[in-house]
């Protein structure tokens, strides 16, 4: 079995409030997005689609993708946003706005 480091098996994620709207998630190491009511329920959504989707990956029949889909980065748009959020964390609080980690799920990552 090849050895995995354990950063490889964090996700970043990034959570903003756009006005008094929905809150909306991005997980930039495999460029998903969620909605939510609730920065609870953003995160619990974004964990069933992590889940969700790297159960796909790992279904797929054409191997040779399997590579470029679990390194599917996002935009660097969405790296600069979360790391001005990052930053705006350091100097004040913002309850709207956060960053959080996921993990690859067990059951999935044990395989590696």
């Amino acid at each position: 079995m090849a050895n995995v480091s354990p950063d490889k098996l964090v996700l970043r994620c990034y959570c903003y409030r756009p006005g008094k709207g929905r809150y909306v998630g991005v997980c930039l190491d495999l460029n998903l997005a969620v909605q939510a009511e609730s920065p609870e329920m953003l995160k619990k959504k974004m964990s069933e689609v992590i889940e969700s989707y790297m159960g796909t990956v790992l279904d797929t029949k054409d191997t040779a993708s399997i590579s470029y889909l679990v390194s599917r980065k996002a935009p660097m748009r969405d790296w600069a946003i979360y790391y001005l959020i990052k930053l705006l964390l350091v100097i004040k609080q913002f309850p709207d706005n956060f960053v959080f980690k996921e993990h690859i799920p067990f059951q999935l990552s044990h395989g590696c």
